[in-house]
């Protein structure tokens, strides 16, 4: 590859994903934020919450997936110069993200009602049941932002979204605690007023981020052709959807099986995991940021630019984790320090438990910032079929079954469950990569 060409283009990313994954890191605190909140309302509330939450978000990750489907399809209408495309697939999104919630949030108030029938000894299901419904209430708003940063991302501007996502948390860590608690004239809520909160951040975001969109992609007055480009991102967005709900299964089962080694070790699970997904969130917005540079260079018909863009992202999220790794590896106790207590006697199992999750951690997320960016830039090339069954073997085949022989089978013990998570990202890693190389040398031979 040329050096100018190179150097281009991680100038083109860097300035892409910068403000990518600084939008990733507030959507994380979104959730950081109302953890703390019900966390001060007690142990019932945080309970309730948490088994909710874990009800809704698995259905959730599956829409948000099917909503990712747009900013591909607005990168190619923008490397295209087609900006009635753009119009298009933001009025298509729209729609998309309504049917959506329109088919799935009666479901989840289904869900709700039958809580309080469902739920284990020690959680409450009234407050479980009432947190789901008022929480649902941000479904479609959080949708319809995926649509609208969608434009903006795929356009070239994500700035404005980092700025949004931002406002949203300041607005989130200012109203969950007044609801709550009961600020100033306000009622206190408690655990209903924090997940008003959350609701209104998403409301609040989406009402900021749509004249701006709009603005960007400019008018449309064909309704037939939004309900068909609706029709066409539910097709490419679906597989998206089903892989991060493969990939979300995959993880909570991993934590069940986790808990057969007792609590101390769950225990220590559970900090690596947080160790692992604050760390995801910077590839994960390099993930987006490669398959916005792909999906624009392959609207504009660019094949040896499409491929350069998929790979100096797969080098930079690769560089980036690495880096993280040996940080890992070389301060293991420090690194856990941010989220426990290292010093404390009592945690000295967890910590050295921990630390020899965090070994293998390392690797793991090496490999995990490596399938994600290729996912993306599939993703971009609007490949998600193939993907969908690359993440199906290797999580539920390969991960799972690994994991499950090495750690019960072969008597590893937790271990065991790591290494099977890490041989399926291995394998998703090293298949997504060859797909892409595959898929843009054909398109260089054809142009």
């Amino acid at each position: 590859m040329p050096s100018a060409a190179l150097s281009h283009e991680y100038r083109a990313l860097l300035r892409l994903a910068g403000p990518v994954v600084l939008s990733q890191f507030a959507s994380n605190a979104l959730a950081l934020i109302a953890t703390a909140v019900t966390g001060r309302l007690g142990e019932a509330e945080l309970a309730a919450s948490a088994y909710a939450g874990a009800a809704y978000f698995l259905v959730f990750m599956m829409l948000l997936g099917v909503m990712l489907a747009v900013s591909p399809r607005v990168a190619q209408a923008h490397g295209a110069g087609n900006r009635a495309g753009i119009a298009l697939a933001l009025r298509g999104g729209l729609r998309l993200a309504l049917l959506l919630c329109a088919g799935c949030l009666p479901l989840i108030w289904l869900l709700a009602a039958l809580l309080p029938h469902a739920v284990p000894t020690g959680i409450r299901g009234d407050l479980a049941a009432t947190y789901l419904r008022v929480y649902s209430l941000g479904m479609w708003p959080t949708l319809a932002a995926v649509a609208l940063r969608g434009v903006l991302e795929g356009t070239g501007q994500p700035g404005r979204v980092t700025l949004v996502a931002l406002s949203g948390v300041a607005f989130a860590a200012l109203l969950s605690p007044a609801l709550a608690f009961g600020w100033g004239p306000l009622p206190r809520l408690g655990l209903p007023g924090a997940a008003a909160a959350s609701a209104g951040a998403a409301w609040f975001m989406a009402a900021q981020l749509w004249p701006v969109a709009h603005a960007r992609a400019g008018a449309l007055s064909d309704p037939a052709a939004v309900s068909t480009e609706a029709r066409t991102l539910f097709r490419l967005g679906w597989p998206i959807g089903l892989t991060l709900g493969a990939e979300g299964a995959l993880f909570t089962l991993t934590t069940l099986l986790m808990a057969r080694f007792g609590p101390e070790v769950l225990a220590a699970h559970n900090v690596t995991m947080q160790v692992v997904n604050a760390l995801f969130m910077v590839p994960l917005g390099i993930a987006s940021a490669t398959g916005v540079r792909v999906g624009q260079a392959s609207g504009g018909a660019d094949w040896p630019g499409a491929r350069r863009a998929g790979l100096v992202g797969l080098s930079l999220s690769a560089g980036v984790m690495l880096l993280f790794a040996c940080v890992e590896l070389l301060a293991p106790r420090s690194v856990l320090g941010v989220f426990v207590d290292v010093h404390a006697p009592d945690n000295a199992r967890l910590v050295a438990t921990a630390s020899g999750f965090l070994g293998i951690a390392a690797l793991f997320q090496t490999l995990d910032g490596t399938q994600v960016t290729m996912n993306g830039a599939l993703r971009g090339l609007q490949d998600t079929r193939v993907p969908l069954l690359v993440s199906l073997l290797a999580y539920w085949v390969i991960g799972l079954g690994v994991g499950s022989t090495l750690a019960f089978g072969l008597g590893t013990g937790p271990r065991g469950l790591w290494y099977g998570l890490t041989a399926g990202l291995g394998f998703a890693a090293v298949a997504l990569l060859w797909r892409f190389l595959r898929f843009t040398a054909r398109r260089i031979r054809a142009g």
